[in-house]
């Protein structure tokens, strides 16, 4: 009886041993680490997470790897990761469309992603311009929504999309000023939609700022406000939409995260968690995100910080889908 008693209890202690040793960050990680980015190679998404990765790689003292799966709006590499080992060696970097949008627009997923990842850090958020052409009648805010009200439907506006964070800045826009303004998606195609505006073939876009602040800056483009809750440091003189409006919050961006596979163990994503705090201390870092025209978040938000934005952007997306009609409709 005694001897089967210690056999029960070794088996306990080995089961135990078992489970807890995963969590360990100190042996985290035990090889590579694939970074799967959800955009192709050379977009900003891809170049940022290359630059963070080589910190990663010096804290953890394994190479991180990043891997680009950019095709179907994200969901492929969602996909892959979400069905990866959830050992923390297989990340996901992806865009608000992926967390916010894409399980609301499209009428089935083979990923959930609320349920099918583990938050780490959203790092930067993806300010857009509304801008028309140097030679518009256009030249403020108040000024469109003057000419919008006269003529409903007329002014035309260019997005990236359907359904992309470019569109539904455009659509909260019209909500908001109580304005009709006719959606031309381009499917992606930024250069030809921006070079579009300027030779006014199109009225305006709420533009990507890698794309727009070159044209601003040769006087081809006219910056009407910014959709982040901040000023841009390029656009000092450019004010925010929500200024302008007087909607403080009034704030349509797209942003970066990172995330592991659900059921990752606690201490993994702390110790991913912690590394990307430090990363962005980095003022080489910093400095490049920003000369991008984009929006580093010093700190990132904490792994809870984290879920609790995505759920609230989703529910402000998800609002405003229903009432676009949008929902399940891909």
């Amino acid at each position: 009886m005694r001897a089967i008693r210690a056999s029960f209890l070794a088996a306990l202690c080995l089961l135990a041993f078992g489970a807890a040793a995963p969590t360990r960050a100190n042996d985290y990680p035990s090889g590579n680490v694939t970074v799967v980015v959800g955009l192709g190679a050379g977009s900003a998404m891809d170049v940022i997470t290359r630059l963070y990765g080589q910190a990663l790689s010096t804290r953890f003292g394994k190479p991180f790897i990043v891997e680009n799966r950019g095709a179907a709006a994200g969901n492929v590499a969602a996909e892959f990761v979400s069905r990866a080992q959830p050992d923390g060696r297989t990340l996901f970097v992806a865009s608000s469309g992926v967390f916010a949008i894409n399980n609301i627009f499209f009428k089935s997923l083979p990923y959930d992603a609320a349920k099918d990842f583990a938050p780490i850090a959203v790092y930067l958020k993806t300010p857009f311009i509304l801008v028309t052409s140097a030679q518009s009648p256009i030249k403020s805010l108040p000024e469109l929504t003057k000419a919008a009200k006269a003529e409903p439907g007329k002014i035309t506006y260019a997005s990236s999309g359907v359904a992309l964070a470019p569109h539904l800045a455009g659509e909260l826009l019209k909500m908001k000023l109580g304005i009709d303004l006719n959606h031309v998606p381009y499917k992606g195609n930024w250069p030809q939609a921006v070079g579009d505006v300027a030779a006014r073939h199109v009225d305006l876009a709420f533009s990507d700022p890698s794309v727009a602040i070159p044209l601003i800056k040769d006087g081809k483009l006219r910056a009407l406000g910014v959709s982040s809750s901040a000023r841009l440091p390029q656009l000092p003189d450019v004010p925010t939409i929500a200024e302008v409006i007087g909607a403080p919050d009034f704030e349509a961006v797209s942003w970066h995260a990172i995330v592991a596979p659900a059921k990752t163990p606690q201490p993994i994503i702390d110790a991913l968690s912690a590394a990307m705090a430090e990363a962005f201390k980095d003022p080489t870092i910093v400095s490049r995100i920003e000369t991008m025209g984009l929006m580093p978040m010093t700190p990132p938000l904490s792994p809870a910080a984290t879920s609790a934005f995505m759920k609230a952007e989703t529910a402000k997306w998800g609002e405003l889908l229903q009432k676009l009609n949008l929902v399940a409709s891909q």
